[in-house]
Parts: C-alpha cells; structure tokens; sequence
C-alpha cells in the first residue's frame, strides 16, 4: 500500500516468493534480509494466496503489495541495525499490553489511553511502516504518516463497511498485529484472505519468532523516537490471547489488562469484520464460511488462555468488562494505572476526556449483523465457549 509500492503498481505484481525477494529489493536498494527464518512461512503463504484465496485485481495488488512492504521494512530495519547497533540496546520496560476477544472494547481503551502525553503511541503509520523511508531525517516521518494517510483514504472512500467496524486512521493507535505479520507467521494474512493451508501451517508455529519480530520492532521504534525515557508502550491484539505464555516470556514486566464480552456478540460482530475485510480483496467470500472459523479460532485461542492463566497468579492479569470500559474508560484507566504504579496526571486526564469528547461511539458510521447470516447459533456459540463464558461473561 501507499509509498512503498508506488514503482510496481503499474505494472504486474510479482506472485512468486522470487519476484516478491526482489521487488523489495529493488525498491530498496538493500539485499540484507537478516535471519531467512521467514522464508518458509512466506512460501506457504504465497502458495496459499494462489490456490485458495480467490483474489481479485485489487486483492493482488493489495495482499502482494502487502508482502512487498513488509519485505522492504525488513530490509530497511536489517541496515539500519548494522549502521546503529545500540537500536538492540533498547528497553522495553513495562509495556500496557491489552488483550480479549476482537469487539470487547480493547481499541477504545487504546486509543483512550494513548492519549497521554506519557506514554509511547503505536499509531497505525507505524506500525505499517516501522523503518524510515529513505532520506527520512530523524523526527520528522513525514513521508511515513503521509503513507499512512492513503491508505486510511484508499479505506474510507472505498471501504466505509471496514471502517466502521474497526477504523484504521493514520493518526490513531492500531494493533501491532500489522508489525507481527513480518514474520510470515502471522495469523492476520489469514484473517484478511482466504488460505487454509497457510492457517494449518501457523497453528502448529512456535510463536517466538513472530514475538522476536514485534520485540525487535517496538526497540526499532523507540529507538527512532529518543528512547522510552520512562514511557511506557500501549499495546493492542486479540491474538496474544492463546500466547500469553510467549507473550510474558517476551514481555516479563508487562501489565496485561484482559477485556471481557460475550462470544455471543463477539463472534458474529467479528466475523462481520472479516467479511468486509475479504470483500476488498475477493468476489468469492461465504460468510458461512468465515462464521464456522472465527468461531472455532477464538474458541481454540480462549481455550488455550485458560490453561495458561491457571498457571500464573492470581492478580498477574487485569480484567474488565466490555460494559465498563464502554462506560467510564478513564475509571478503567484508572486502575490500571494504580495498578502499574503509575500517576495519572492532570494533563493525562485532561487528554482521555478530551479524546472520549470528539470520538463518539459509531463515529465512521453504524452496522449491523446476526449470527445466522454466518450459519452460528447462540446455542452453539455458548456451548462452544462455555468454560470461558461461566468463568468470565454469568458468573
């Protein structure tokens, strides 16, 4: 998308691991990829993307695009750390790592809380894009928000159904689910496009690698803005769900805040996101489908989150309802930070409410959906989340 591809978008995508190698190249100037780890997962991918994905001519432009970028940040990132190697000297210290199912009200306690001027943001420009663009001078990534900005554009004119779902603004934190796909392990390539065989392959993938990547970045990052000098990062993704233990293990001092909801709202609310996400990229999307594997993939990654939980102390996670945090999130905010040992500052406060202010709820617009457009029924929804549902949602 955006910046990075603008010499290939004329012409034909390369659809081949080799083409895909050597657009980023070329784009770049550089050929140091670093650790090749990601090769294997980025052939089964792109061999994935040609059989089952059913991409139309923007889905290919959009998906081979997208490999190319992450491809050009890998080699742009490898450079910079021969030029300046005290970027692995960088702390990541006691990060606020939010987590839940999708729609539970984690990107509104995000962006509400990357509001403080105290803390370190992950605005979706970089977490696109996390390594400068060539002549970038330091503190000012112009070209990068820019980047971002079109794409935001491209989404809102085109793609208002996406937007109103989950709004990806340049400007405004997003997950750094997006920073995690350059492993090419990563299961958000199989959330936005059609490919079993890629999702087969990452459910049976140790997720350090990918972990290792989001680390590296988050230090790329820091690095690039001075240092954390005391701020923590404010994180985001649904995915850490089923790898909390990787996730403390990347992470040992983070302060994890877990948000609640029922699957029976969740999961026909998320495989509406999906369905629009597909339906940028393919004229061939079976919400049928898309409904069976959401429901099956959260389920599998809550199942795996209470056995790890089982394992840590009691008071190692924060949990808060959706209700709450839809509610009074700065009274959420709150104790989160009492909890980290952190002041709430009168200029933090000042921010959350002003944020809260110009953002209502259905700010990029309202929709609708139902769990039987998606084949599901509440019955089978609470049969399949029951242990998380008694645990967390009636209890």
């Amino acid at each position: 998308m955006a910046h990075s591809n603008e010499a290939i978008t004329e012409m034909q995508m390369p659809e081949t691991v080799e083409g895909l190698l050597a657009a980023a190249q070329a784009q770049t100037g550089l050929e140091d990829f670093g650790d090749r780890h990601f090769i294997k997962g980025l052939t089964i991918l792109v061999d994935a993307v040609g059989k089952e994905a059913r991409l139309n001519a923007m889905g290919k432009m959009m998906v081979y695009g997208g490999f190319i970028r992450l491809l050009s940040n890998r080699l742009r990132y490898q450079n910079d750390v021969k030029q300046h190697p005290d970027i692995l000297e960088e702390k990541i210290e006691a990060p606020i790592i939010i987590l839940g199912l999708p729609r539970t009200g984690t990107s509104k306690l995000q962006r509400v809380m990357s509001a403080d001027p105290g803390v370190q943001r992950l605005e979706f420009w970089r977490t696109i894009n996390p390594a400068p663009f060539p002549g970038e001078q330091p503190g000012d990534p112009k070209a990068r928000i820019e980047a971002g900005l079109l794409v935001e554009q491209t989404l809102a004119t085109q793609f208002p159904g996406w937007m109103a779902r989950h709004p990806m603004e340049a400007l405004e934190p997003d997950e750094e689910l997006h920073i995690m796909d350059m492993s090419f392990e990563c299961v958000i390539s199989w959330l936005f496009s059609r490919v079993p065989s890629y999702y087969d392959y990452i459910s049976k993938c140790d997720p350090r690698p990918t972990y290792d990547i989001l680390y590296k970045m988050l230090q790329y990052l820091q690095w690039q803005d001075g240092g954390s000098r005391g701020r923590p990062w404010i994180m985001k993704s649904p995915v850490h769900i089923g790898a909390l233990d990787v996730l403390l293990e990347t992470f040992p001092d983070a302060v994890v805040v877990h948000c609640h909801r029922d699957p029976r709202d969740v999961v026909p609310s998320f495989a509406s996101l999906i369905e629009e996400g597909r339906k940028m990229g393919s004229d061939q999307v079976d919400p049928v489908e898309i409904g069976r594997d959401m429901c099956e993939y959260w389920a599998d990654q809550l199942d795996r989150n209470l056995v790890i939980r089982d394992q840590l102390p009691a008071d190692r996670i924060l949990d808060f309802k959706f209700e709450e945090i839809v509610t009074d999130v700065v009274g959420v905010i709150g104790k989160i930070y009492k909890y980290a040992g952190r002041e709430l500052t009168p200029a933090a406060l000042a921010a959350f409410n002003d944020y809260n202010a110009r953002r209502p709820k259905g700010h990029w617009g309202a929709y609708e959906y139902s769990a039987d457009h998606y084949g599901l029924s509440l019955d089978a929804i609470d049969e399949r989340y029951a242990a998380y549902r008694k645990r967390f949602i009636t209890a």
